[in-house]
Order: C-alpha cells, then sequence, then structure tokens
C-alpha cells in the first residue's frame, strides 16, 4: 500500500480519524502502518487510526482465561479480535436486534453468563488497533452478536464503508491549513492569493449548502456580500508581477478568487456548467434532478444487459453514457450523482466500481 508521509504529532489531533470509530476493511486494517512515535497509533495513508469498527462473520474461536479471541472475516481478511472477560472492556451481548447495538452495562453482565458467539455468528465490535508479534489485532471496547436473518445490517454496511473511502478515507488529511478560520495565518504563512482561492472554495462550498442554491452565475456571487468580504481580504504576500496587479484591484481580485474557487468545486464534482452562453452558469450536481433521472435509467438499461447481469454496470459505462449527454460532468461529480441515488435506494453499489438500478 502506498502510504504518505507521516504526519507531525502536533496535528494528529486535527484529524477526525485520531477520535472516531474508523470503519475500515479487515484488509486495509491489517495493512496499518506503525506509527513512527509509538506503536498505540497507525496510519491509514496519512490519516491516525486509533480505533475501528468491524463488521464480519466468526471464523474461529479460542478461549483463554482473561479473554476470547475471535477470528473475524469480511471477505477482504481476517483479523483477531480479543473479547475481555475481566470487565476492563464491555463484555460479550446478543441483543437479538439487526442494529447490533450493545444494551447498558447491567444487561451486558446478565447476558454475558448467557451468550456466547460461535462460528458462523455476525459480529460487530469496536476497539483499539495494536500490533501482537507483528500482526496487527483489536482490542474489543465492546462488541455484539448481531440477528441479521434478512441480511439489513451488511448490506447497510456494504453501502456505507465504500462511500466513506470515496469521501473520506482515500481523500487527504485535515491538516493545520485545512482547518484555518477567515484571518488565522499562524503557522501556514502569510495570506496569499492561492490561500485566498483555497478559502473562498470552503465559504462557498458552506454557502451553497446552507442557502439550497441549485444554480448560479458568478455575477450572482458578487452580489452575496458574506463573500465579497472574504474576497476582499488583504493579502499579505504575493508572489508575482500578476499576482499584485490582480491584489491592487479589487475587481479584478473578486473576479479572480470567485472564478478560481468555482473551479475547485468543479473539479471536486460538487457543480457543473450547466450553460456557457450567454453567461457560464453552474448547477449544483446533486440538485439536477433531469441528471439523476438520467444517470438512473443508463444504469437501468445497462444492467439488463447479460455481460452486466452479475456484477451491474461498472462506473466507467455509466461515465461514457452519462458524458455525452451532459459533456461538463466530469468522474468526480458523476461520484456525488451516484452516492445520491444511493442514499435514495435509486442504485446500490454491488462492489467499488459496480452499481446495480432498482
Amino acid at each position: 500500500m502506498d502510504f504518505e508521509g507521516e504526519p507531525p504529532p502536533e496535528e494528529w489531533g486535527l484529524d477526525p480519524f485520531f477520535f472516531m470509530f474508523a470503519k475500515l476493511y479487515i484488509k486495509d486494517i491489517l495493512e496499518l502502518k506503525p506509527s513512527n512515535r509509538g506503536r498505540k497509533i497507525h496510519f491509514y495513508k496519512s490519516h491516525p487510526v486509533t480505533k475501528v469498527e468491524i463488521l464480519g462473520t466468526v471464523v474461529f474461536k479460542q478461549d483463554r482465561e482473561k479473554y476470547t479471541c475471535y477470528g473475524v472475516d469480511d471477505s477482504t481478511g481476517v483479523v483477531r479480535c480479543l473479547c475481555w472477560k475481566n470487565g476492563r472492556q464491555n463484555k460479550v451481548s446478543d441483543s437479538g436486534h439487526s442494529t447490533g447495538v450493545l444494551p447498558g452495562a447491567r444487561q451486558q453482565q446478565e447476558l454475558q453468563e448467557l451468550s456466547t458467539l460461535e462460528l458462523g455468528d455476525l459480529i460487530r465490535a469496536r476497539g483499539r488497533v495494536q500490533t501482537y508479534r507483528e500482526q496487527m489485532e483489536i482490542s474489543a471496547y465492546s462488541y455484539c452478536k448481531v440477528d441479521d436473518p434478512t441480511l439489513e445490517v451488511q448490506i447497510s454496511w456494504m453501502r456505507e464503508v465504500p462511500r466513506l473511502y470515496r469521501k473520506y478515507y482515500d481523500k487527504p488529511r485535515l491538516g493545520s491549513d485545512a482547518v484555518k478560520r477567515p484571518g488565522d495565518t499562524g503557522a501556514a504563512g502569510p495570506l496569499t492569493l492561492s490561500k485566498l482561492v483555497t478559502l473562498m472554495s470552503e465559504q462557498l462550498r458552506e454557502f451553497l449548502r446552507e442557502s439550497k442554491v441549485s444554480t448560479f452565475c458568478l455575477q450572482d456571487l458578487e452580489t452575496v456580500d458574506s463573500l465579497v468580504s472574504v474576497a476582499c481580504r488583504p493579502l499579505e504576500s504575493v508572489s508575482t508581477e500578476e499576482e499584485a496587479e490582480i491584489a491592487a484591484s479589487t475587481a479584478k481580485r473578486v473576479r479572480h478568487v470567485f472564478t478560481h474557487a468555482t473551479r475547485k468545486l468543479e473539479e471536486e464534482g460538487l457543480v457543473f456548467v450547466k450553460k456557457y452562453y450567454p453567461v457560464k452558469v453552474y448547477q449544483v450536481t446533486v440538485q439536477d434532478q433531469e441528471l439523476l433521472r438520467v444517470t438512473r435509467q443508463i444504469i437501468l438499461a445497462d444492467c439488463a444487459l447479460p455481460c452486466n447481469a452479475e456484477q451491474g454496470c461498472h462506473f466507467l459505462e455509466v461515465f461514457r453514457s452519462v458524458s455525452e449527454r451532459f459533456r461538463s460532468v466530469n468522474k468526480a461529480a458523476l461520484r456525488q450523482v451516484l452516492d445520491a441515488l444511493e442514499l435514495s435506494s435509486d442504485i446500490v453499489s454491488s462492489t467499488r466500481s459496480h452499481y446495480v438500478a432498482f
């Protein structure tokens, strides 16, 4: 696996991974990179990982005096999961609920006498990742047997985890630059034109989310005082004569910042160009009902073909057909559309790259 460089310890807490139970595939848990600064911190790419959540089938069981070790298989790999008996960790339960939610501490204590996990049972566990004899394992904080006769929990997991990878896990970490507030320069250095564009893209993303705007042009943005005030922030450093010329003119700076910030959102797939003439009009991707409808129809038609009967329609096939109709829609935008269709249960991802429509 290709890992990025390890961030300094003072930036670990800036990444949500440091505090969350990351829902990683077991294959990726087994390949986590230990930190150079201690065995309790591991890294998935550049994200610091301390705790994980897994869902899988018990494939082996080793009973010890202080704990039971379960081998958990999620079809990508098998990891050892240590479930403690001495009260230091939460006890096992058999709640009988498909959600796999653990009951209270008193109920856990009572159920521990009555419940066991056997081979073939479905287990959900949360715990700390650790290395033992050069092998990754999980020391469980909490765990439960999941009753899932209709496969509801497993299907939900299969839909959620690939989305988490695409949206968060495989994205660059949130470093100190990403969490800077307007006006904070600090270790990130003086405010430059490029940093102002990045700041504006964040502000614009939040504005589109809160205002529920579906279509806009650059002239529309220039009427929003809160956005213009960000674009007009004084620059503390310019590196070229061209940047100095842009910084010297308020009108040029506002247009430059809005243009390049919108371009960033376009590259991320959050917006795409709906119309070019007489002015360039942008469309918020997931709010384009025509794009959503056409994409679903394409997947539905392609899944009817014999070659797609088993796994569904491949992402690249969908993209090729969609781009013939919507030429400015890039792959990142199509990912946004597919995620929206999955959330509305119009399609489901059968693999990381294949989709089936209903």
